[in-house]
């Protein structure tokens, strides 16, 4: 009897443990749910504050969405007010404006200098931070790799024979005007100058005698027609135009005259050729070595070269070796602006010098009187030599060479003279302004 009372009091006992298990299992569940609600509802509470916060009038969606839109209209602000700038840059109208901007034109325009001068600046040019802001001074303009040429300004091309009354109020507006308000005349053309050797006693030494007009020129070829002009003024050698010339010829010349006659004026190289490298790319850049031993087809050929196709400022500007119109207004201009006798100048040193080293300056050209001799697209033959060979001009100083501004020395074309330039003058290209 003792035994089954044991054995139905240990059952009663795992019965009850058995309970009091199952009662905490459902206890800790019951908990496990209580938390689980809880933590719904503060998930829930939570996130009504953060749609809140988010979507509310001042929530953090809005706010966001209004720095993106003030950050856009910002950028916005900045293109307009750059826009702005580059417009009021690309239609600035002043030299002097300009030359303190730095600003490289996009494309070819027309500013005026402090007395009322039109100059062309040609696009993908800005003017040089040495450059003067009066055309009596010499305007300097700079390309993207530092090449300078310095403009030269022309009034009148027709020069003053048969001019209608028209064309004659025309040029008075053309005039230039220098710095204490005077007005100059300088017309494009071929110019023989008074030295102390012509004998003429009215004239004073320097006094530029015009043989041809620019717009007496109706042909590439006129050029090669006309008489080689010496010093003395005498029609010294006929031009044989039925020879066979390996000598490089102006490129346009007649397109060069036009350009001239429509802007008022041309560019000339500041400083006599350079060479930055061995191959025959040139540059018109102070303080380089001269490049000198090369014969004048290699030198029209560089010339024309200087800014090939393909290149941004070719899209504006031609260049070719100066013809004899360019280099002999380029004197005229010198003398009405600063040295009246410059045409006699005679400026050669012992030594060849770097480009703009020499100190032959004016209206910011260099080294027309020294340093080196300069071929040109003039031609001549002499019959001195023989009638079929083909010789070009070369003008300007020289080391040791007596010779002056002005004067006209024939060459034999294929020859290597010690020391000579190449000044490219431009034709602006009409299309693109």
């Amino acid at each position: 009897m003792k035994d089954k009372r044991k054995t139905l009091d240990t059952k009663c006992d795992s019965l009850d443990l058995q309970k009091i298990r199952k009662s905490q299992q459902i206890r800790e569940r019951g908990i496990t749910l209580i938390a689980l609600v809880v933590t719904i509802i503060i998930l829930l509470i939570l996130s009504g504050v953060t749609l809140d916060i988010a979507l509310s009038d001042n929530g953090l969606f809005k706010r966001a969405q209004e720095a993106a839109d003030k950050y856009k209209k910002a950028q916005e602000d900045e293109e307009d007010i750059l826009e702005e700038l580059e417009n009021q840059l690309d239609n600035l109208t002043s030299i002097r404006d300009a030359k303190a901007s730095k600003y490289e034109f996009e494309k070819t325009r027309t500013l005026s200098d402090i007395n009322g001068n039109k100059v062309v600046i040609p696009g993908k040019f800005h003017i040089a931070s040495d450059s003067g802001i009066t055309v009596q001074e010499g305007i300097v303009i700079e390309d993207s790799d530092g090449n300078q040429f310095v403009w030269v300004p022309v009034s009148n091309i027709n020069g003053d024979n048969n001019a209608s009354t028209k064309e004659v109020e025309q040029k008075k507006e053309d005039l230039i005007i220098l710095n204490d308000g005077s007005k100059v005349e300088i017309t494009l053309g071929r110019y023989i100058f008074k030295n102390n050797l012509n004998g003429n006693s009215e004239l004073e030494d320097g006094t530029p005698i015009l043989v041809q007009e620019g717009l007496k020129v109706e042909s590439d070829e006129e050029e090669f027609k006309l008489h080689y002009i010496s010093s003395l003024g005498k029609a010294d050698y006929e031009e044989n135009t039925k020879l066979e010339r390996k000598s490089g010829e102006a490129k346009n010349l007649k397109e060069f005259i036009d350009s001239v006659e429509k802007n008022h004026g041309y560019y000339i190289a500041r400083y006599e050729a350079g060479k930055e490298t061995d191959d025959n790319n040139l540059v018109s850049k102070a303080g380089q070595a001269v490049w000198s031993n090369v014969t004048q087809p290699k030198a029209s050929i560089a010339a024309r070269e200087m800014y090939k196709d393909g290149d941004e400022e070719a899209k504006y500007v031609e260049s070719d070796l100066v013809n004899s119109y360019a280099w002999d207004t380029a004197i005229v201009f010198i003398e009405t602006m600063e040295d009246k006798n410059y045409a006699n100048m005679n400026r050669a040193e012992n030594e060849i010098k770097k480009t703009g080293c020499t100190g032959d300056e004016e209206c910011h050209i260099f080294d027309m009187a020294g340093n080196v001799w300069e071929w040109t697209t003039e031609n001549c033959s002499s019959n001195e030599k023989n009638e079929m060979s083909a010789t070009c001009v070369v003008r300007g100083g020289s080391i040791d060479s007596g010779k002056f501004a002005s004067i006209r020395h024939y060459g034999d074309d294929e020859g290597n003279y010690v020391s000579l330039r190449l000044p490219p003058t431009f034709i602006f290209k009409i299309e693109n302004f």
